[in-house]
This record gives structure tokens, sequence and C-alpha cells, in this order.
């Protein structure tokens, strides 16, 4: 894994702060989530994390928590895992940091079933309760649209967080050129 990342994303999605990314869909990175997703291979696990945790956002100021993307749970109960979660735990581990379920995510069709429109309209989340003024690093497999981690990040701030930081194994081609920079930043 040493030819992966960290690439910046040429957007941030609206509501995050600041996103890296370890690759290119279309490359190594892909490989490796559509192993971890599709073929259940979670021995890169580990070292996806070490390297979603070495992307150096938080040298003189760590997160205080991690949490992940939520899949819906028609596809949780399928898989029997949730991918994002093992990626959260083990970046989570390597940062030293508690790592929660915050996201709860409204029932609906994945973000990949669904047609442009459809993905930029996002999944509907609500975050469950952590402390006030918290930074938070959202981890997720794949950025496409940048939608999923809009909604997570909105919802986070809902319940107050302060500073938001996102960290996927990959991003498609397609959706990191087609979305302006955020103007949110705290």
């Amino acid at each position: 894994m040493a030819h992966l990342g960290p690439e910046p994303l040429v957007w941030t999605p609206p509501g995050v702060d600041r996103i890296r990314v370890l690759g290119r869909y279309d490359g190594s990175a892909g490989v490796l989530v559509r192993g971890l997703k599709f073929a259940n291979r979670r021995t890169p696990v580990r070292a996806l994390g070490s390297a979603l945790a070495g992307i150096g956002f938080w040298d003189d100021d760590p997160p205080d928590l991690v949490t992940w993307v939520p899949s819906t749970v028609e596809r949780r109960n399928r898989r029997g895992f949730e991918h994002a979660a093992l990626l959260a735990r083990a970046t989570g581990r390597e940062l030293g940091v508690p790592v929660r379920r915050l996201l709860l995510r409204a029932p609906g069709p994945p973000q990949s079933t669904r047609g442009l429109r459809q993905r930029l309209r996002g999944p509907a989340m609500r975050s469950r309760r952590f402390a006030h003024g918290a930074s938070i690093v959202i981890v997720d497999d794949v950025v496409t649209t940048g939608t999923s981690l809009s909604m997570a990040a909105n919802a986070l701030r809902a319940a107050g967080a302060s500073r938001i930081s996102a960290v996927a194994v990959a991003a498609t081609t397609g959706g990191t050129t087609q979305r302006p920079a955020s103007r949110h930043r705290r």
C-alpha cells in the first residue's frame, strides 16, 4: 500500500472542513474498497486505518471522536458487517481516539443505486449525542458526489460538532471534478 495517497480532492463537500483520500477508485484504492465491500476481504483494513490516520490533519490538534458514514440497514444486514465501521475503528485505534457510531441513516436505497439527481439529494441522517464542540473525523470508503459526507457533516454540526474532517479510501474521478469548493470553514 505504499503507492496509496494521500491525495487532496479538487473540492471539499459542503459542511466538511477538510478532506483527503488515499487514492482513486479506478486504481488500487478502488480494488481494496471493492474487495472489502463485496468480497469481505478484511486483510487490508488495519493498514488502511493506519494510512487514513497518517494523513496528517491532526498532528498538532487531534480529533475528539472518529465516526463513519453508515450503510443502509439492508446492506449492513446482507453483508453481515459494516465496512466503513471497520475502517473507522482501525483509524481510531491508530489515532488513539474513541470511535463511536454517531450517525443514523434513514431507510432508503443505497447511494450507489441512485441516479445523479437522487444522489445529490443524499441520504437523510441524524446524529446521536456527543460532547458539544467536539472535533470529529468521518471515515468513508468512497467519495463520489460527496453528498453522503455533506449529509453526515450537517447532522453532526446540528448536534454541536465544531470541526469536521473527512478521510476516505478512494474517490471517483467524475465526482471529484464536478462540484465547487465548499465555502463553509470554521
